[in-house]
């Protein structure tokens, strides 16, 4: 099974992400906080350079806190662990079953599909009734499964 994270993208994606709409209320306020000194409110289209910057260093920053732990218990499991050109690549003998067996058992298993890249071994569906992956496993939505209310208000 291989995992592939992409903790840094290159400078100049990193600099575009941060103004993509939607854009997070919490980078939205700290990017405000950083622009208070400039005497016109910047926006998104004319973010100065400096606080796109700050604004990048600090979701690389957040990103990085969220993947290091993880792949800590990675290579706690035993797992390979090697940087690759602009990836990181976490990989074990075990087949995708096995692997993601392994990782829900460990309690990451959900924290790896929000981090992991799309070339990554994809989860095996639940089995479960009601149950499932969502039908983009990267997606980070709430699941609905069949026959779940979709309101907090029953029939009986």
């Amino acid at each position: 099974m291989k995992l592939v994270f992409r903790p840094i993208r290159r400078a100049g994606e990193e600099l575009r992400e941060v103004t993509r709409e939607p854009i997070s209320r919490h980078l939205e306020t700290y990017m405000e906080m950083h622009s208070f000194g400039f005497p016109d409110r910047p926006t998104p289209e004319d973010l100065p350079v400096s606080v796109r910057i700050a604004a990048a260093a600090k979701e690389i920053h957040d990103r990085a806190a969220i993947l290091s732990p993880v792949l800590r218990r990675l290579e706690n499991l035993g797992w390979d662990v090697q940087i690759e050109g602009d990836q990181v690549v976490a990989s074990t003998p075990l087949d995708p079953q096995a692997g993601w067996d392994v990782l829900r058992h460990q309690g990451i298993g959900d924290q790896i599909l929000g981090l992991a890249e799309r070339s990554s071994d994809l989860p095996p569906p639940r089995v479960a009734v009601g149950g499932g992956e969502p039908a983009d496993p990267y997606s980070t939505q709430p699941v609905e499964g069949p026959g779940e209310p979709t309101t907090s208000s029953s029939s009986r």
